[in-house]
């Protein structure tokens, strides 16, 4: 008896040749592997410039927050790119977390994340979660190793 879904595939391609359709498809820019990490910089870089430069705006503590989450970002996504090393984010995530402690043990006295008290609760509690999702990444990372090398 033959199987159904060959001959479905056989009447849809009776030469049984590949379709050329999906090569000759031309790539768009989103699949270049420096789009993500290119355009996660200049967002950075729009924080960066909002957050001290342009001191106008009303926004200006969540760009600077904004602007050290997205910088770790384009380093990671970049390293991803340009190495395809292992456990990057676990240590994305601890270096956040060491960042946000850091701002106020090594931070200005009087800055601004220390004056407020829904900044100083933010750093603290978001060191703390950063701290936890470390691990669980670490393992996610781990796992997908020992899958790869049980296929290989």
């Amino acid at each position: 008896m033959s199987d159904p879904e060959a001959d479905d595939l056989s009447r849809a391609n009776p030469s049984g040749a590949p379709d050329d359709e999906d090569d000759e498809r031309a790539g768009s820019p989103f699949d270049h592997p420096a789009f993500l990490p290119v355009l996660v910089f200049a967002m950075a870089i729009w924080f960066g410039y909002d957050g001290w430069f342009n001191e106008k705006i009303e926004s200006v503590r969540f760009n600077r927050y904004g602007f050290g989450f997205l910088l770790g970002a384009g380093a990671y996504f970049t390293l991803v790119e340009l190495t395809r090393a292992r456990y990057l984010l676990p240590l994305l995530f601890v270096g956040y977390a060491l960042w946000l402690a850091g701002l106020e043990w090594l931070g200005a006295p009087n800055a601004w994340y220390n004056d407020i008290e829904s900044a100083r609760l933010f750093n603290r509690y978001a060191a703390l979660a950063f701290l936890g999702l470390a691990p669980l990444a670490a393992v996610r990372d781990w796992l997908r190793l020992r899958r790869e090398r049980s296929r290989g």
